[in-house]
C-alpha cells in the first residue's frame, strides 16, 4: 500500500499566510518601549493577583490558597462598584501594555525579549491563586474523588462530603459527574495519590504542568510561524505572550494548556512531513480535551488531499482514520473507565451562560420558555457545514488557518463558550494568520479580557435577561457582518483590472 507522506507544509505561494518579518530597529526607543510594557503590565497582574478571588468568587471558603485575599482589596470594603472598577482598571493595564509591546514587534524586537516580558507579566500570575475560574478546584476534586472510590462519570466529587480537597470545587460542578476525557482524568487521580490528596500540593502541580504547557505553546507557535515563512517575534506576540492566554493558562490553569501542547507539537509533524506522528500527539491532546480530535481529522483530510489519485486518497484518508480512532479507543480502554464520559460531555452546557450564541439566541427568542435544545441543534448544523466548507480551503488556506477555523466554529456554536475557549484559534492564528485574523484576535483577546471576574463568575450575570442575550447576538452578529463585507471587498479588490503601465 503506497501512500506519500508528504504534506508539503505551507500552503500554495500565491495564498499563503506570510507575515512580514519586521525590521530589526535596534536602540533606546524600542528598550523603552518594552520596560513601559513590562512594568505596565506588571503592575496590572500583581493587582489581580493581590486582589486574588474576591470579586465575582463562586464560594468563600477558608485555606484554599496559600494566602488569604487582603481584606483593604475586598469588595465589601472598597464597594463592589469599586472593585470591579480597580480590576477593570488592571486589566486595563495589562492590555495596553500588551498593545505597546506590540509597537516593538513592529521595530523588530527579538523574540527572546518578548518572551522575558511574558515571564515578568506571568510572575504575579504564579504567584497568585487560580483566577477568572474554578476550574483548578475541580480539577483536585476529582482527583481525590477517584481516590476515594468514586466513579467521576457517574457522581460528582461533592458525594464524598465537606472534605477539604473539596471545598474548593464551585457547587454546579461539586455535584456533576465530568466531561473530561479519561485519560486526563487518570491524570488528576495519579496527581492526587502521588500528594496524598493534599489541595495545596495537587494545585501547585496542576499550575507546573499548566506553565510548562504554555511555554511549550510559546515555542511551538514561533516554530510554526517560521515553517510557513512569517515572523516568529509577531507570533510570540500575538499568541505566546497575549494576555488573554496568560490569564487562562499560566493562572486559570485550565487544561487546555496541556491539550494544547499535545496538539500544536502535533500540527507541526504535520507540516514537516510526519503526519501519522502528528496525529498521534492529536490524539494524545484527546486524552486531555475531546475537542483536539478536530486536528486529527484537518491533519487526515490534508494528508488525503495531497496524494496522487483517489485509491492514494482513500488509503491515506483510512489509514490517518484509523490510526486517530484506534489510538484514541485504546488510550480511553487503558483507563478502564470505558465511554461513559460521552454522555457527560454536554454537562458544561446546563449552565446556560448567555457568553454563549446558541444560548443567547435561545433566550432572545423566548425567555421565558426559551428553545435550548433547538438553537443548539441548528448549531451543530451549522458547524458541520462550516465545517466541511473549510476542509474544501484546504489547498489555498493550509493545514492550521483551517484549523483555526474549524475550530473557532465548533467554540462559537457549541453549548457553551467561555474566554479561554478562544486561547486555541487564538494561537493558531499567531502562528498562521492572515492579517485580518490577526486583528480579529486581537480585538478578541482585549474584549474577552473583560468577560470575566476573577473570582470566575461571568460578567453576563451581572445583566438581566434577554437584554444581555441581544448584545452578545449583537455582538456576534456585528463581527460576522465585519468579516463578509472584508471578504467582499477583498474580492473586488482582487478582480479590479491591473492598469497598464504608460508606455
Amino acid at each position: 500500500m503506497a501512500v506519500s507522506t508528504s504534506v508539503a507544509g505551507t500552503t500554495p505561494i500565491e495564498t499563503a499566510p506570510v507575515t512580514s518579518v519586521p525590521p530589526a530597529r535596534s536602540g533606546a526607543v524600542t528598550a523603552l518601549i518594552l520596560v513601559l510594557g513590562a512594568l505596565l503590565g506588571t503592575a496590572g497582574t500583581a493587582y489581580l493577583a493581590a486582589a486574588g478571588t474576591s470579586l465575582g468568587g463562586h464560594l468563600d471558603a477558608p485555606d484554599l490558597w496559600f494566602y488569604d485575599d487582603p481584606p483593604s482589596l475586598s469588595p465589601e470594603v472598597l464597594g463592589y462598584e469599586a472593585a470591579r472598577s480597580w480590576s477593570a482598571a488592571a486589566l486595563g493595564l495589562l492590555a495596553v501594555a500588551w498593545l505597546l509591546t506590540g509597537l516593538a514587534v513592529r521595530r523588530g524586537v527579538a523574540v527572546r525579549w518578548l518572551l522575558l516580558v511574558g515571564v515578568l507579566w506571568s510572575v504575579p500570575l504564579l504567584i497568585g491563586p487560580p483566577l477568572f475560574t474554578a476550574d483548578p478546584w475541580f480539577y483536585t476534586a476529582i482527583g481525590a474523588a477517584v481516590q476515594n472510590g468514586v466513579d467521576p462519570f457517574q457522581y460528582g466529587p461533592g458525594v464524598l462530603g465537606d472534605v477539604e480537597v473539596v471545598r474548593g470545587a464551585e457547587r454546579f460542578w461539586r455535584f456533576s459527574p465530568t466531561p473530561y476525557s479519561p485519560p486526563f482524568v487518570s491524570l488528576l487521580s495519579g496527581l492526587s495519590w502521588t500528594f496524598d490528596q493534599d489541595l495545596l500540593s495537587v494545585l501547585v502541580a496542576v499550575r507546573v504542568l499548566c506553565v510548562a504547557g504554555w511555554a511549550v505553546c510559546a515555542l511551538i507557535v514561533c516554530r510554526i510561524a517560521a515553517r510557513l515563512g512569517g515572523s516568529p517575534a509577531v507570533a510570540m506576540w500575538l499568541g505566546g505572550i497575549n494576555p488573554l492566554v496568560l490569564v487562562h493558562l499560566v493562572s486559570g490553569n485550565h487544561n487546555d494548556a496541556l491539550m494544547l501542547a499535545l496538539l500544536l507539537p502535533g500540527l507541526l509533524l504535520a507540516l514537516l512531513d510526519r503526519p501519522l506522528l502528528g496525529i498521534v500527539l492529536c490524539v494524545a491532546g484527546a486524552g486531555i480535551k475531546a475537542t483536539a480530535l478536530i486536528a486529527v481529522l484537518v491533519i487526515g483530510v490534508d494528508w488525503a488531499q495531497r496524494q496522487d489519485g483517489w485509491p492514494a486518497r482513500l488509503r491515506a484518508l483510512v489509514l490517518a482514520g484509523g490510526l486517530g480512532a484506534g489510538a484514541f479507543a485504546l488510550s480511553v480502554q487503558l483507563t478502564g473507565w470505558g465511554w461513559t464520559f460521552l454522555d457527560n460531555l454536554d454537562t458544561p452546557g446546563k449552565a446556560l451562560e448567555a457568553m454563549t450564541p446558541t444560548t443567547a439566541l435561545a433566550f432572545a427568542l423566548d425567555v421565558d420558555d426559551p428553545p435550548i435544545d433547538g438553537a443548539r441543534q441548528a448549531g451543530v448544523v451549522v458547524s458541520v457545514v462550516l465545517g466541511l466548507f473549510f476542509l474544501t480551503r484546504l489547498r489555498r488556506w493550509g493545514l492550521v488557518r483551517v484549523t483555526s477555523w474549524i475550530a473557532l466554529t465548533v467554540i462559537l456554536t457549541g453549548s457553551v463558550v467561555w474566554p479561554w475557549y478562544f486561547v486555541w484559534p487564538t494561537l493558531l492564528f499567531a502562528a498562521a494568520g492572515v492579517a485580518a485574523e490577526r486583528v480579529l484576535v486581537v480585538v478578541w483577546s482585549v474584549v474577552l479580557l473583560f468577560t470575566v471576574l476573577p473570582g470566575g463568575h461571568s460578567v453576563t450575570d451581572l445583566y438581566e435577561r434577554p437584554l444581555v442575550d441581544q448584545i452578545v447576538l449583537g455582538v456576534v452578529g456585528a463581527a460576522i457582518l465585519a468579516g463578509l463585507v472584508h471578504v467582499l471587498v477583498a474580492r473586488r479588490r482582487r478582480r479590479r483590472p491591473v492598469p497598464e503601465p504608460a508606455s
